[in-house]
This record gives C-alpha cells, structure tokens and sequence, in this order.
C-alpha cells in the first residue's frame, strides 16, 4: 500500500496554555488568526502549521514538510505563512474579521 505525501495545509497558532488554534484557510497569516481569536488570548502563541495529516508542527518541520512536498522553495530554514502562500499561489484574505 502507497504512502501518502505529507504537505503543510494550514496555519495555526498554539498558545500559552497548548490549545491550538487552527486558521479556517491557507489564506491565513498567522497574524490574521490573532485578529480573529483575539490579540489577548493568542499572547505568547507560537506560530505552527497544519500537515495533511492532521499533526501540528513547529516552523523548522514544516518547512521541511513543504520543501520535501514541492510547496516551497529549497533552503527555508523555517517557514512562515507568506512563503507558503507564495508557493502555493495563493493570496492572503484581505481584512479578516
């Protein structure tokens, strides 16, 4: 049976207190998910993304992930959500919430 490839599908913030918060697109910069949950709750939050698998890494896997996938250019050491939007096409939500 043929493994799956894994690729980065979201954004996500993980705060404080572990919860994850999961953006509702790619469109998402970490950024706008604070906006949308609220600046007070996200303080401290580490930026983390989303594989296709459902697992929530940190920026230095999932630059791994998205560069073994073809979703970014080689060489990104960690990932940022600008890069992976660049590498998939896609344009940030404009004035989330």
């Amino acid at each position: 049976m043929a493994t799956k490839k894994l690729k980065v599908v979201d954004t996500a913030l993980k705060e404080k207190s572990g919860k994850i918060v999961k953006a509702p697109s790619v469109k998402y910069a970490h950024d706008d998910i604070k906006k949308e949950v609220g600046k007070k709750e996200t303080k401290g939050a580490k930026h983390e993304f989303v594989l296709s698998d459902g697992e929530v890494v940190n920026r230095k896997t999932a630059a791994k992930v998205a560069e073994a996938a073809g979703e970014v250019k080689k060489g990104i050491k960690k990932l940022h959500s600008h890069q992976l939007r660049a590498g998939l096409g896609v344009k940030r939500i404009k004035n989330p919430k």
